[in-house]
């Protein structure tokens, strides 16, 4: 499948609405996600049609926090999620960032980030009102060490 990934923008908000409402996380601004930074948001595209987006934020000179992964339903199993993430994830490196906070209620999606980015489990917090899954009533908050990660990607594909 064909796709790319571009710098989101403000004109692409009601799109980006759109999608987040498949998933229940289209509740923007609220007290469970602030407003959209469109600096710190990408949108994966197909045939110029939006169908992801991933968005970060910089808490302090050394850690990143993930706010927002979702790609369309029909588009799950494509590699899109998966380059959404890599590319945030890059952004922040580059920024200097060494570690990354990310929040799930999704148990398949926490076995993926545990898979494929080596974040571990660090904690609970209880939602303040219906975003995401709505039979959970909590995120479970996961951590990675970003400077590790990034160190050792290049080894992994090294074929020698």
């Amino acid at each position: 499948m064909n796709f790319y990934i571009e710098k989101a923008n403000s004109s692409q908000r009601k799109e980006l609405l759109n999608i987040l409402r498949y998933w229940n996380m289209h509740h923007i601004p609220s007290v469970e996600m602030e407003d959209f930074n469109f600096e710190c948001y990408n949108v994966a595209k197909v045939e110029n049609k939006i169908v992801g987006l991933s968005g970060y934020k910089i808490l302090n000179e050394e850690q990143g926090k993930t706010t927002l992964l979702v790609v369309l339903p029909e588009y799950l199993g494509s590699g899109i999620g998966k380059a959404l993430q890599l590319k945030r994830l890059e952004v922040m490196y580059k920024k200097g960032i060494k570690s990354v906070i990310t929040n799930s209620d999704r148990k398949e999606t926490i076995v993926w980030y545990k898979k494929h980015f080596e974040y571990k489990k660090i904690g609970k917090i209880k939602k303040l009102i219906s975003f995401g899954e709505n039979d959970v009533d909590y995120w479970t908050t996961l951590e990675m060490n970003l400077d590790e990660y990034m160190k050792a990607k290049d080894t992994r594909f090294n074929c020698n």
